[in-house]
Protein backbone atom coordinates (compact mmCIF):
# COMPACT_ATOMS: atom_id res chain seq x y z
CA UNK A 1 0.00 0.00 0.00
CA UNK A 2 3.08 2.48 1.04
CA UNK A 3 4.72 2.02 -2.36
CA UNK A 4 1.14 2.54 -4.64
CA UNK A 5 0.51 5.58 -2.67
CA UNK A 6 3.75 6.85 -3.33
CA UNK A 7 3.88 6.22 -6.92
CA UNK A 8 0.12 7.97 -7.12
CA UNK A 9 1.55 10.61 -5.03
CA UNK A 10 4.92 11.12 -7.22
CA UNK A 11 2.58 11.33 -10.26
CA UNK A 12 0.32 13.72 -8.72
CA UNK A 13 3.01 16.35 -8.08
CA UNK A 14 4.90 15.10 -11.71
CA UNK A 15 1.99 14.89 -13.67
CA UNK A 16 1.32 18.81 -12.98
CA UNK A 17 4.34 20.19 -13.77
CA UNK A 18 4.71 18.75 -16.94
CA UNK A 19 1.04 18.69 -22.15
CA UNK A 20 1.98 17.30 -24.83
CA UNK A 21 -0.57 18.56 -27.57
CA UNK A 22 0.50 22.46 -27.90
CA UNK A 23 4.31 22.63 -29.33
CA UNK A 24 6.97 23.88 -26.50
CA UNK A 25 8.80 26.43 -28.67
CA UNK A 26 8.23 29.58 -26.82
CA UNK A 27 7.41 31.60 -30.04
CA UNK A 28 4.88 29.04 -31.15
CA UNK A 29 3.05 28.64 -27.56
CA UNK A 30 2.69 32.42 -27.82
CA UNK A 31 1.02 32.44 -31.04
CA UNK A 32 -1.41 30.25 -30.74
CA UNK A 33 0.68 26.78 -30.88
CA UNK A 34 1.09 27.64 -35.06
CA UNK A 35 4.87 25.80 -35.65
CA UNK A 36 4.42 24.48 -39.08
CA UNK A 37 5.15 27.40 -41.96
CA UNK A 38 6.66 30.68 -39.13
CA UNK A 39 9.17 28.17 -37.42
CA UNK A 40 12.65 29.35 -38.43
CA UNK A 41 16.57 27.85 -37.57
CA UNK A 42 16.45 25.62 -34.04
CA UNK A 43 13.00 26.23 -33.12
CA UNK A 44 11.80 24.46 -36.59
CA UNK A 45 13.35 21.39 -34.70
CA UNK A 46 10.74 19.05 -33.63
CA UNK A 47 8.13 20.49 -35.66
CA UNK A 48 9.05 20.71 -39.23
CA UNK A 49 12.44 20.10 -40.39
CA UNK A 50 12.02 21.90 -43.70
CA UNK A 51 12.39 25.20 -41.81
CA UNK A 52 15.67 24.85 -40.16
CA UNK A 53 16.65 26.46 -43.27
CA UNK A 54 14.99 29.35 -42.81
CA UNK A 55 15.30 32.85 -41.10
CA UNK A 56 13.69 35.79 -40.01
CA UNK A 57 13.44 38.37 -42.47
CA UNK A 58 16.86 40.40 -42.85
CA UNK A 59 18.99 37.65 -41.03
CA UNK A 60 22.17 35.80 -42.44
CA UNK A 61 23.15 33.87 -39.70
CA UNK A 62 25.39 31.00 -40.28
CA UNK A 63 24.86 29.23 -36.92
CA UNK A 64 22.47 29.37 -34.43
CA UNK A 65 22.87 27.85 -31.18
CA UNK A 66 21.23 27.33 -27.56
CA UNK A 67 22.04 26.17 -23.89
CA UNK A 68 20.60 25.52 -20.88
CA UNK A 69 18.23 28.37 -21.12
CA UNK A 70 15.11 27.01 -23.27
CA UNK A 71 12.30 25.65 -21.41
CA UNK A 72 8.38 25.28 -21.11
CA UNK A 73 6.20 24.30 -19.12
CA UNK A 74 2.30 23.53 -19.79
CA UNK A 75 -0.51 21.93 -17.53
CA UNK A 76 -4.18 21.08 -18.38
CA UNK A 77 -6.82 20.60 -15.32
CA UNK A 78 -10.11 21.67 -14.94
CA UNK A 79 -9.09 22.05 -11.38
CA UNK A 80 -6.31 22.22 -9.95
CA UNK A 81 -4.66 25.73 -9.73
CA UNK A 82 -2.20 27.16 -6.58
CA UNK A 83 -5.74 28.59 -5.33
CA UNK A 84 -7.02 24.99 -5.28
CA UNK A 85 -3.76 23.52 -3.44
CA UNK A 86 -3.75 26.89 -0.95
CA UNK A 87 -7.17 26.38 -0.25
CA UNK A 88 -7.44 22.67 0.53
CA UNK A 89 -4.24 21.09 0.74
CA UNK A 90 -1.53 23.23 1.81
CA UNK A 91 -1.49 23.42 5.68
CA UNK A 92 -0.82 20.41 7.57
CA UNK A 93 -4.16 19.47 10.00
CA UNK A 94 -6.43 21.02 7.33
CA UNK A 95 -9.96 21.48 8.61
CA UNK A 96 -12.25 21.09 5.61
CA UNK A 97 -15.87 22.75 6.07
CA UNK A 98 -18.70 20.69 4.48
CA UNK A 99 -19.03 23.81 1.58
CA UNK A 100 -15.23 22.44 0.99
CA UNK A 101 -15.96 18.92 0.63
CA UNK A 102 -18.35 19.53 -2.04
CA UNK A 103 -16.30 21.57 -4.04
CA UNK A 104 -13.63 19.24 -4.08
CA UNK A 105 -15.65 16.34 -4.76
CA UNK A 106 -17.34 18.57 -7.26
CA UNK A 107 -15.21 20.12 -9.07
CA UNK A 108 -11.98 16.95 -8.69
CA UNK A 109 -13.74 13.89 -9.66
CA UNK A 110 -12.95 11.64 -12.73
CA UNK A 111 -11.65 14.98 -14.13
CA UNK A 112 -7.87 14.25 -15.83
CA UNK A 113 -5.11 16.51 -15.56
CA UNK A 114 -1.86 16.01 -17.46
CA UNK A 115 0.65 18.23 -18.97
CA UNK A 116 4.11 18.60 -20.46
CA UNK A 117 7.67 19.70 -19.28
CA UNK A 118 10.30 20.48 -21.60
CA UNK A 119 14.18 21.28 -21.47
CA UNK A 120 16.41 21.61 -24.36
CA UNK A 121 19.70 21.04 -23.19
CA UNK A 122 21.80 22.07 -26.49
CA UNK A 123 20.31 23.00 -30.13
CA UNK A 124 22.22 24.01 -32.98
CA UNK A 125 21.33 24.61 -37.15
CA UNK A 126 24.86 24.99 -39.46
CA UNK A 127 23.60 26.83 -42.46
CA UNK A 128 26.40 25.47 -44.90
CA UNK A 129 25.23 26.94 -47.86
CA UNK A 130 24.44 24.55 -51.40
CA UNK A 131 24.93 21.43 -48.80
CA UNK A 132 21.93 22.53 -46.95
CA UNK A 133 21.09 22.83 -42.89
CA UNK A 134 22.12 20.41 -40.65
CA UNK A 135 20.31 20.86 -37.17
CA UNK A 136 21.03 19.34 -33.47
CA UNK A 137 19.14 19.12 -30.66
CA UNK A 138 19.46 17.23 -27.33
CA UNK A 139 15.49 17.34 -25.25
CA UNK A 140 14.56 16.07 -22.15
CA UNK A 141 10.78 16.08 -21.87
CA UNK A 142 7.85 14.91 -18.87
CA UNK A 143 4.67 14.07 -19.68
CA UNK A 144 2.45 12.72 -17.29
CA UNK A 145 -2.09 12.46 -16.11
CA UNK A 146 -3.78 11.59 -13.30
CA UNK A 147 -7.43 11.05 -12.86
CA UNK A 148 -8.86 10.71 -8.83
CA UNK A 149 -12.32 8.61 -9.28
CA UNK A 150 -15.31 10.35 -7.47
CA UNK A 151 -15.62 7.30 -4.80
CA UNK A 152 -11.68 7.50 -4.07
CA UNK A 153 -12.26 11.28 -3.27
CA UNK A 154 -15.77 10.36 -1.07
CA UNK A 155 -13.92 8.01 1.14
CA UNK A 156 -11.05 10.69 1.50
CA UNK A 157 -13.13 13.38 2.34
CA UNK A 158 -15.86 11.89 4.39
CA UNK A 159 -14.60 8.72 6.04
CA UNK A 160 -16.24 5.20 5.01
CA UNK A 161 -20.07 5.28 5.40
CA UNK A 162 -21.85 1.99 6.69
CA UNK A 163 -23.34 0.38 4.01
CA UNK A 164 -21.72 1.68 1.30
CA UNK A 165 -19.13 0.61 -1.73
CA UNK A 166 -16.91 2.77 -2.98
CA UNK A 167 -14.97 1.82 -6.30
CA UNK A 168 -11.41 2.91 -7.15
CA UNK A 169 -12.47 2.20 -11.04
CA UNK A 170 -11.09 5.07 -13.61
CA UNK A 171 -8.42 6.13 -10.56
CA UNK A 172 -5.03 5.85 -12.50
CA UNK A 173 -1.43 8.10 -13.00
CA UNK A 174 0.26 7.59 -16.14
CA UNK A 175 3.77 9.12 -17.19
CA UNK A 176 7.32 8.68 -18.59
CA UNK A 177 10.26 10.42 -19.35
CA UNK A 178 12.30 10.31 -22.45
CA UNK A 179 15.39 12.19 -23.80
CA UNK A 180 15.39 12.48 -27.26
CA UNK A 181 18.49 13.49 -29.81
CA UNK A 182 17.26 15.34 -33.13
CA UNK A 183 19.15 15.20 -35.91
CA UNK A 184 17.91 17.26 -39.01
CA UNK A 185 17.85 18.18 -42.37
CA UNK A 186 16.95 20.26 -44.96
CA UNK A 187 17.70 21.83 -48.20
CA UNK A 188 15.98 24.33 -50.72
CA UNK A 189 14.76 24.58 -54.15
CA UNK A 190 14.52 27.89 -56.12
CA UNK A 191 12.15 27.26 -59.48
CA UNK A 192 13.22 29.90 -62.08
CA UNK A 193 10.24 31.94 -63.75
CA UNK A 194 7.85 30.71 -61.19
CA UNK A 195 5.49 31.91 -58.55
CA UNK A 196 7.09 29.48 -56.71
CA UNK A 197 9.84 31.33 -54.57
CA UNK A 198 11.55 28.54 -53.60
CA UNK A 199 10.63 25.02 -52.21
CA UNK A 200 12.55 23.39 -49.03
CA UNK A 201 12.44 20.55 -47.59
CA UNK A 202 13.74 18.81 -44.50
CA UNK A 203 13.97 15.05 -42.57
CA UNK A 204 14.99 14.33 -38.95
CA UNK A 205 15.91 11.22 -37.10
CA UNK A 206 15.42 11.40 -33.40
CA UNK A 207 17.11 8.32 -31.51
CA UNK A 208 14.72 8.17 -27.92
CA UNK A 209 16.25 7.24 -24.56
CA UNK A 210 13.38 6.36 -22.36
CA UNK A 211 14.66 7.09 -19.08
CA UNK A 212 11.01 6.38 -16.72
CA UNK A 213 7.75 4.57 -17.44
CA UNK A 214 4.39 3.85 -15.56
CA UNK A 215 1.13 3.00 -16.51
CA UNK A 216 -1.82 1.62 -14.82
CA UNK A 217 -2.97 -0.91 -16.79
CA UNK A 218 -5.80 -2.03 -13.91
CA UNK A 219 -7.04 -0.94 -11.11
CA UNK A 220 -10.96 -2.54 -10.26
CA UNK A 221 -10.13 -1.83 -6.41
CA UNK A 222 -13.95 -2.08 -3.79
CA UNK A 223 -13.93 -1.37 -0.33
CA UNK A 224 -17.54 -2.65 1.06
CA UNK A 225 -18.66 -1.13 4.87
CA UNK A 226 -21.75 -2.52 6.24
CA UNK A 227 -23.48 -1.59 9.84
CA UNK A 228 -21.21 -4.36 11.72
CA UNK A 229 -18.55 -1.92 11.22
CA UNK A 230 -17.20 -4.50 9.02
CA UNK A 231 -14.92 -3.53 5.97
CA UNK A 232 -13.76 -5.56 3.03
CA UNK A 233 -11.89 -5.16 -0.04
CA UNK A 234 -12.06 -6.72 -3.43
CA UNK A 235 -10.06 -6.18 -6.77
CA UNK A 236 -6.48 -4.88 -7.79
CA UNK A 237 -4.58 -2.28 -9.37
CA UNK A 238 -1.65 -3.63 -11.65
CA UNK A 239 1.06 -1.05 -12.57
CA UNK A 240 3.44 -1.32 -16.01
CA UNK A 241 6.93 -0.06 -14.94
CA UNK A 242 10.55 0.75 -16.29
CA UNK A 243 12.69 3.02 -15.15
CA UNK A 244 16.28 2.76 -13.82
CA UNK A 245 15.94 1.30 -10.56
CA UNK A 246 14.46 -2.38 -9.76
CA UNK A 247 12.00 -0.92 -7.56
CA UNK A 248 9.60 1.99 -7.97
CA UNK A 249 12.19 4.76 -7.07
CA UNK A 250 12.87 7.60 -9.56
CA UNK A 251 16.75 9.35 -9.71
CA UNK A 252 18.34 11.91 -12.38
CA UNK A 253 21.21 9.81 -14.76
CA UNK A 254 22.14 10.27 -17.98
CA UNK A 255 21.26 5.95 -18.46
CA UNK A 256 18.62 5.24 -20.08
CA UNK A 257 15.96 1.78 -19.37
CA UNK A 258 14.95 1.83 -23.23
CA UNK A 259 15.57 2.72 -26.82
CA UNK A 260 13.57 3.71 -30.20
CA UNK A 261 13.93 5.77 -33.46
CA UNK A 262 11.92 9.08 -33.96
CA UNK A 263 11.08 10.09 -37.53
CA UNK A 264 10.21 13.80 -39.12
CA UNK A 265 9.33 14.95 -42.57
CA UNK A 266 8.05 18.30 -43.80
CA UNK A 267 8.00 20.98 -46.54
CA UNK A 268 7.39 24.54 -46.97
CA UNK A 269 6.37 26.50 -49.94
CA UNK A 270 6.85 30.51 -50.75
CA UNK A 271 4.96 31.82 -52.77
CA UNK A 272 5.08 35.22 -54.23
CA UNK A 273 1.43 36.74 -54.08
CA UNK A 274 -0.10 39.23 -56.48
CA UNK A 275 0.76 41.88 -53.92
CA UNK A 276 4.12 42.81 -54.07
CA UNK A 277 4.09 43.65 -50.00
CA UNK A 278 3.01 39.89 -49.35
CA UNK A 279 4.78 36.55 -49.13
CA UNK A 280 3.19 33.14 -48.25
CA UNK A 281 4.48 30.48 -46.71
CA UNK A 282 2.66 27.19 -46.93
CA UNK A 283 4.07 24.50 -44.91
CA UNK A 284 3.43 20.81 -43.92
CA UNK A 285 5.18 18.54 -41.40
CA UNK A 286 4.54 14.77 -39.75
CA UNK A 287 6.63 14.63 -36.72
CA UNK A 288 7.34 11.72 -34.44
CA UNK A 289 6.75 8.90 -36.27
CA UNK A 290 8.73 5.88 -34.33
CA UNK A 291 8.31 4.03 -31.14
CA UNK A 292 10.35 3.20 -27.57
CA UNK A 293 11.41 -0.10 -26.60
CA UNK A 294 11.14 -0.39 -22.74
CA UNK A 295 13.73 -3.10 -21.78
CA UNK A 296 15.01 -2.53 -18.07
CA UNK A 297 14.07 -3.71 -15.14
CA UNK A 298 10.31 -4.04 -16.63
CA UNK A 299 7.79 -5.62 -14.36
CA UNK A 300 4.21 -5.25 -13.36
CA UNK A 301 3.23 -4.26 -10.05
CA UNK A 302 0.31 -5.84 -8.87
CA UNK A 303 -1.78 -4.98 -5.84
CA UNK A 304 -3.84 -7.42 -4.28
CA UNK A 305 -6.52 -5.36 -2.42
CA UNK A 306 -8.63 -8.67 -1.44
CA UNK A 307 -8.91 -8.21 2.55
CA UNK A 308 -11.76 -8.33 5.67
CA UNK A 309 -11.63 -6.37 9.00
CA UNK A 310 -14.24 -8.40 10.67
CA UNK A 311 -13.68 -6.12 13.89
CA UNK A 312 -12.42 -2.31 13.66
CA UNK A 313 -12.21 -1.98 17.08
CA UNK A 314 -9.54 -5.08 17.28
CA UNK A 315 -5.93 -2.94 17.44
CA UNK A 316 -4.44 -5.61 15.25
CA UNK A 317 -7.00 -5.74 12.55
CA UNK A 318 -7.40 -1.64 12.52
CA UNK A 319 -3.47 -1.87 12.07
CA UNK A 320 -3.38 -3.99 9.21
CA UNK A 321 -5.74 -1.65 7.26
CA UNK A 322 -2.60 0.75 6.71
CA UNK A 323 -0.85 -2.10 4.56
CA UNK A 324 -3.83 -3.78 3.24
CA UNK A 325 -2.34 -4.00 -0.24
CA UNK A 326 -0.25 -6.77 -1.09
CA UNK A 327 2.28 -6.48 -3.64
CA UNK A 328 3.67 -8.63 -6.16
CA UNK A 329 6.33 -7.82 -8.55
CA UNK A 330 6.45 -9.94 -11.84
CA UNK A 331 9.30 -9.09 -14.04
CA UNK A 332 8.32 -9.13 -17.96
CA UNK A 333 9.58 -9.12 -21.21
CA UNK A 334 10.11 -5.74 -23.07
CA UNK A 335 7.49 -4.18 -24.18
CA UNK A 336 6.61 -1.14 -27.20
CA UNK A 337 4.77 2.35 -27.39
CA UNK A 338 4.86 3.78 -30.30
CA UNK A 339 5.82 7.71 -30.16
CA UNK A 340 2.76 10.68 -30.50
CA UNK A 341 2.84 11.13 -34.73
CA UNK A 342 1.54 14.38 -35.39
CA UNK A 343 0.09 16.16 -38.56
CA UNK A 344 0.15 19.78 -39.32
CA UNK A 345 -0.91 21.64 -41.97
CA UNK A 346 -0.44 25.27 -42.31
CA UNK A 347 0.23 28.89 -43.95
CA UNK A 348 1.83 32.15 -42.66
CA UNK A 349 1.70 35.42 -44.17
CA UNK A 350 3.75 37.88 -43.95
CA UNK A 351 3.40 41.60 -44.32
CA UNK A 352 6.01 44.25 -45.66
CA UNK A 353 6.63 48.00 -45.46
CA UNK A 354 7.73 47.67 -49.33
CA UNK A 355 7.85 45.03 -52.21
CA UNK A 356 9.34 41.55 -50.79
CA UNK A 357 13.24 41.47 -51.52
CA UNK A 358 13.99 45.22 -52.03
CA UNK A 359 16.40 46.71 -50.49
CA UNK A 360 16.04 47.68 -46.72
CA UNK A 361 12.56 46.30 -46.70
CA UNK A 362 10.84 45.75 -43.68
CA UNK A 363 8.86 42.90 -42.07
CA UNK A 364 6.41 44.52 -40.76
CA UNK A 365 4.08 41.39 -39.29
CA UNK A 366 2.91 37.83 -39.83
CA UNK A 367 -0.56 35.91 -39.47
CA UNK A 368 -0.25 32.35 -38.92
CA UNK A 369 -2.83 29.65 -39.18
CA UNK A 370 -1.93 25.76 -38.29
CA UNK A 371 -4.27 22.92 -38.36
CA UNK A 372 -2.80 19.58 -36.15
CA UNK A 373 -4.11 16.21 -35.88
CA UNK A 374 -2.83 13.45 -33.92
CA UNK A 375 -2.34 10.31 -35.06
CA UNK A 376 -1.79 8.60 -31.32
CA UNK A 377 -2.63 8.96 -27.74
CA UNK A 378 0.07 6.89 -26.94
CA UNK A 379 3.11 8.45 -24.71
CA UNK A 380 0.69 11.78 -24.17
CA UNK A 381 -0.58 12.09 -28.08
CA UNK A 382 -4.03 13.67 -28.40
CA UNK A 383 -6.46 12.47 -31.33
CA UNK A 384 -8.33 15.70 -30.92
CA UNK A 385 -7.25 18.46 -33.17
CA UNK A 386 -6.76 21.63 -33.39
CA UNK A 387 -6.55 24.90 -35.03
CA UNK A 388 -4.24 27.69 -34.15
CA UNK A 389 -4.81 31.11 -35.02
CA UNK A 390 -1.48 33.50 -34.55
CA UNK A 391 -0.17 37.34 -34.62
CA UNK A 392 3.24 38.96 -34.61
CA UNK A 393 4.11 42.63 -35.32
CA UNK A 394 7.65 43.61 -35.46
CA UNK A 395 8.38 47.37 -33.75
CA UNK A 396 11.86 48.15 -35.87
CA UNK A 397 14.17 45.20 -36.06
CA UNK A 398 14.69 44.31 -32.20
CA UNK A 399 11.18 43.68 -30.03
CA UNK A 400 8.13 41.65 -31.74
CA UNK A 401 4.73 41.63 -29.42
CA UNK A 402 2.65 37.96 -30.52
CA UNK A 403 -0.51 37.17 -29.61
CA UNK A 404 -3.02 34.14 -30.57
CA UNK A 405 -6.21 32.07 -30.01
CA UNK A 406 -6.50 27.91 -29.97
CA UNK A 407 -9.39 26.61 -30.63
CA UNK A 408 -10.32 22.61 -29.93
CA UNK A 409 -8.27 19.85 -29.22
CA UNK A 410 -7.81 19.50 -24.97
CA UNK A 411 -7.91 23.03 -24.37
CA UNK A 412 -10.91 24.20 -25.76
CA UNK A 413 -9.68 27.47 -26.41
CA UNK A 414 -7.07 29.77 -25.01
CA UNK A 415 -5.71 32.91 -26.03
CA UNK A 416 -1.77 33.26 -25.82
CA UNK A 417 0.32 36.41 -25.88
CA UNK A 418 4.18 36.61 -25.92
CA UNK A 419 7.24 38.78 -26.88
CA UNK A 420 10.20 38.24 -28.57
CA UNK A 421 13.49 40.52 -28.41
CA UNK A 422 16.15 40.20 -31.34
CA UNK A 423 19.72 41.79 -30.54
CA UNK A 424 21.15 40.37 -33.28
CA UNK A 425 23.65 38.11 -31.51
CA UNK A 426 21.21 37.48 -28.65
CA UNK A 427 17.22 36.34 -29.13
CA UNK A 428 15.08 36.08 -26.36
CA UNK A 429 11.32 35.23 -26.62
CA UNK A 430 9.25 34.91 -23.99
CA UNK A 431 5.68 33.74 -23.45
CA UNK A 432 2.64 31.64 -22.67
CA UNK A 433 0.39 29.27 -24.25
CA UNK A 434 -2.57 30.84 -21.49
CA UNK A 435 -2.94 34.31 -20.65
CA UNK A 436 -4.32 33.65 -17.66
CA UNK A 437 -0.94 32.20 -16.40
CA UNK A 438 -0.39 36.15 -16.09
CA UNK A 439 -2.65 37.98 -14.79
CA UNK A 440 -3.93 35.62 -12.50
CA UNK A 441 -2.06 32.56 -12.12
CA UNK A 442 -3.14 31.19 -8.80
CA UNK A 443 -6.14 30.57 -9.87
CA UNK A 444 -5.46 29.10 -13.73
CA UNK A 445 -6.08 25.67 -14.01
CA UNK A 446 -3.90 25.65 -17.42
CA UNK A 447 -0.55 26.77 -16.49
CA UNK A 448 1.79 27.89 -19.62
CA UNK A 449 5.58 29.75 -19.21
CA UNK A 450 8.54 29.32 -21.40
CA UNK A 451 11.52 30.87 -21.63
CA UNK A 452 13.99 30.80 -25.07
CA UNK A 453 17.38 31.87 -25.39
CA UNK A 454 19.63 31.52 -28.29
CA UNK A 455 22.55 32.88 -30.02
CA UNK A 456 22.98 33.78 -33.84
CA UNK A 457 26.74 33.82 -35.45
Amino acid sequence: MGRALTVLALFFIFSVQSRSQVPYVIRSISMGGTSVSNTTDIDALGLNPANIIMQRHGTDGKFYFSMIVNTGLQTKSKYLSVDFYNSYLAAENQVLTEEDKSKILNEASDEISYGIASFRVFGAVLNAGAPGSFGLSIDETFRGNFVIARDVFDLALYGNIADRTYSALGTKADGYWVREINLSYANMIRPKKSFIDRLSFGIAVKPQFGIYYLETKENNLTITTNSQAQIFGTGNITLLYSGLTDEINFKLSTQNSGFGLGFDAGANLGIKTLAKNLYLDLGFSVTDMGYVKWTKNTANYFYDGNFAITDITDPAQRDSLKNYLKETKTPVSSFTNSLPTQFRLGGTLHIFSGAHGSKDNHEMGSISLDYVQGISENLGGSTKPYVGLGFEYNIGKVVSPRAGFVLGGEVDFLASIGVGIDTGPVIIDLGTGNIASIFSPKSTTKLSFGIDLKFRI
